[in-house]
């Protein structure tokens, strides 16, 4: 009975959008630029009833046929989540030039710059040879911008590094960003950048947690097709010390945290179990220990979770700043000079997107 009733709803469903197929099909403002696929799916998504749950089924009718692409995303073999970033705009280039040299010249320093690859430009080896092609050369890209900076910045490629690990956990299979195990490896080519020693992964215990934890890419409809994740801390043993971690907010309000939330329950997002909340401006004091080199500034954006907890084991002092979400005014209590070192470090995703650099303009 349950079997009968299920596909009279079925027929029912099929008569009705039949009916309000044909209707869009004959009517004067359905489309006819030549466009003929992408018009009908457009007619079927915006004008059938129950479109939400038809478009999801013909979405999975579209997986079990082969189909791995949809929009931006890409389902990986090995369950990965793979994003595609968009090419940059020529104002992208010319903007971070331009106000990153002029802020090198303005202070008479030389701060030093990193893109980290996504997951999609790595793990290419997930996906079909005919997706591949379709994903975005991030290769070339930073290759340029790191030759537009040429002379008065000082770059850093962890691309090489990424792609020599990439059989490892170094993405995340459902957020854009490197696991801790990845950042553990972009830290280690930022230690030969900056002249650091570099601590070994055995001065670290790690404390696997936030287990099938599904992040941000995987929603309603690709959550079946993804691996779940989990989140490493990697503890610094390697000298009796401490940490403190602050996070500054524009209504001059601030939040203390420890390096690591070891309560998963505490957090509603997994990875702010890495140093708290993602906020304007992160403080990051090493209370102990004598193999520090001084403070960095840093410009970046959340990818940089991955890493920063490995480079505060180097430096009695970080800050680091979003430049999309802090103000003017926020900015403008940060003296640069009272910094050793100063770094611009994004994920390639990010940069794409866009960064305000514009901001530095108000930097002291």
């Amino acid at each position: 009975m349950k079997k009968l009733a299920s596909f009279m709803i079925i027929l029912m469903v099929l008569s009705i959008s039949i009916s309000v197929l044909v209707n869009i099909l004959s009517s004067e403002e359905y489309p006819s630029d030549g466009n003929a696929v992408e018009n009908f799916e457009k007619a079927i998504s915006e004008n059938l009833p129950f479109r939400e749950s038809i478009s999801d089924l013909m979405g999975r009718i579209h997986y079990f046929s082969g189909v791995r692409h949809f929009d931006d995303v890409y389902i990986g073999s090995e369950g990965s989540l793979l994003l595609n970033i968009k090419e940059p705009t020529s104002r992208t280039f010319s903007a971070a030039k331009s106000y990153i040299g002029g802020y090198a010249e303005k202070y008479q320093i030389k701060p030093y710059f990193m893109l980290v690859p996504t997951a999609s430009e790595i793990l290419q080896q997930e996906i079909d040879d005919y997706a591949s092609e379709e994903i975005y050369n991030q290769r070339a890209m930073i290759d340029q911008m790191y030759s537009a900076f040429e002379g008065n910045v000082r770059t850093t490629d962890v691309y090489q590094t990424m792609l020599d690990h990439k059989n490892e956990y170094i993405y995340y299979h459902t957020e854009n960003m490197p696991t801790s195990l990845g950042g553990y490896y972009i830290y280690g080519e930022l230690c030969n950048r900056l002249s650091l020693k570099q601590n070994t992964i055995s001065s670290f215990s790690a404390a696997y947690t936030a287990h099938d934890f599904y992040g941000s890419l995987a929603d309603e409809f690709f959550r079946p097709y993804a691996s779940s994740d989990f989140i490493t801390l990697y503890e610094y043993t390697g000298e009796k010390c401490y940490f403190t971690v602050k996070h500054f907010y524009e209504d001059k309000t601030t939040s203390s945290e420890s390096l690591f939330i070891y309560d998963e329950n505490a957090v509603e997002n997994k990875l702010d179990m890495i140093l708290g909340r993602h906020s304007p401006i992160t403080e990051i004091t090493r209370g102990s220990g004598d193999s520090t080199v001084g403070s960095i500034l840093i410009f970046g954006d959340e990818s940089a979770k991955s890493w920063l907890g490995f480079l505060a084991t180097n430096y009695t002092k970080i800050t680091f700043v979003d430049i999309n979400l802090v103000s003017s005014s926020m900015l403008s209590s940060i003296s640069t000079l009272d910094y050793d070192h100063v770094l611009f470090a994004y994920s390639a995703g990010a940069f794409t997107e866009g960064i305000d650099f514009s901001k530095l303009e108000y930097v002291g």
